[in-house]
């Protein structure tokens, strides 16, 4: 079973991943990026952070499931899915996006691959956003903006209900949230 945390930036994800990695004996999907590494993040934790000739291999040799290029305010930034390392006998959590998402299905099933959106106010997102930008040595306030605004296009209603995914609301406290990520998970297991 592959669990999929989606959402916008500043959602709550990362924080609720970290907390449900602790919590259940699943195996992470640590994703590659060609992003530069943020304050704090550690390679091979949060993503392995690759040169562009590398995720470019990687993909001319079919070893990703998925990837996804970025226009951004710093060039082209690169995400993507290694397919080679994923043991379906074993349990998975990832966080990625709905293109990933699509794509996890039509390589495993859709019957292994659980959907978890992250739902939050946009005022508290970007709020936090905010506050994550300004504790980077080198901020980066315009790709902040476009991110934001980025993420009002890819999060829309149309994905939810296309693909019906596990609602987290995280607009109330985090005892609150991760009580709906626990019952949730706890249905999938018991399947």
């Amino acid at each position: 079973m592959i669990i999929m945390f989606i959402g916008p930036s500043s959602s709550g994800k990362d924080f609720f991943y970290e907390k449900t990695l602790k919590k259940y004996d699943f195996n992470e999907i640590i994703l590659l990026t060609t992003r530069p590494k943020r304050v704090n993040e550690v390679e091979g934790k949060e993503y392995y952070f690759i040169d562009n000739e590398t995720m470019d291999q990687l993909d001319k040799n079919g070893n990703l499931i998925e990837r996804r290029d970025y226009e951004t305010v710093n060039g082209i930034w690169s995400y993507a899915t290694r397919g080679d390392n994923i043991n379906l006998d074993e349990n998975y959590l990832v966080i990625n996006t709905w293109e990933a998402y699509k794509s996890y299905i039509d390589y495993f099933g859709k019957d292994v691959v659980y959907p978890f959106y992250f739902e939050l106010d946009p005022n508290i997102r970007f709020e936090r956003a905010y506050e994550r930008e300004k504790k980077q040595e080198k901020k980066n306030y315009l790709e902040m903006c476009r991110r934001f605004i980025a993420d009002n296009e890819d999060f829309t209603d149309y994905w939810i209900e296309k693909y019906n995914p596990i609602i987290i609301n995280n607009d109330g406290t985090v005892e609150e949230t991760e009580k709906q990520i626990d019952n949730n998970i706890k249905k999938l297991i018991k399947k």
